[in-house]
C-alpha cells in the first residue's frame, strides 16, 4: 500500500514540477515579449524625436537662406538679419526695414521704398553698362 502512495506521489510530484516548468517558460516569454514592446516603444520614440530635430533643422537652414544680413538704412548699423519679402526692425535703432524678394532694403516707408527702389534701378543699370 505505500508502494501505491509513493508511486502516485511521485507522479503528483511530477506533474507539479512540470506545471512550474511552464509557468516559468510562460513568464520568460511574457517578459521577453514584454521588453521587447518597451524596446520597439523607446526606438518610435527616439525616431520621432530625431524626425523632429530633422525638421527642425531644415526648417532653420531654409530661414537662413531665405535671410540676408542688411544695414540699416537709418543708422548705418550691420547686425539686422531679416527675411526676404518681409519687415523687420533695426536691432540698433529700431527702424522698420522691409527687405524686397531681391533682397533690396529700404525703410518700411512708401516713398523712402520708391527712392530705395530707384536707387537699386539705377545702380543696377550702371553695373549692367560697366559690364558691357
Amino acid at each position: 500500500m505505500f508502494g501505491i502512495g509513493l508511486g502516485n506521489l511521485v507522479r503528483i510530484g511530477f506533474r507539479v514540477s512540470d506545471h512550474i516548468l511552464k509557468q516559468q517558460e510562460i513568464e520568460r516569454a511574457r517578459t521577453a515579449s514584454e521588453k521587447a514592446r518597451l524596446q520597439a516603444e523607446a526606438s518610435r520614440e527616439k525616431a520621432i524625436e530625431e524626425n523632429a530635430r530633422h525638421r527642425r533643422t531644415q526648417l532653420e537652414d531654409e530661414i537662413a537662406r531665405a535671410s540676408v544680413a542688411v544695414e540699416c538704412p537709418n543708422c548705418g548699423s550691420t547686425g539686422n538679419r531679416i527675411r526676404k519679402g518681409s519687415t523687420g526692425f533695426c536691432q540698433f535703432c529700431g527702424t522698420a526695414i522691409q527687405i524686397s524678394e531681391s533682397g533690396i532694403a529700404y525703410i518700411a516707408d512708401p516713398i523712402e521704398k520708391a527712392k530705395a527702389l530707384v536707387a537699386e534701378e539705377i545702380k543696377q543699370k550702371s553695373g549692367v553698362k560697366d559690364n558691357d
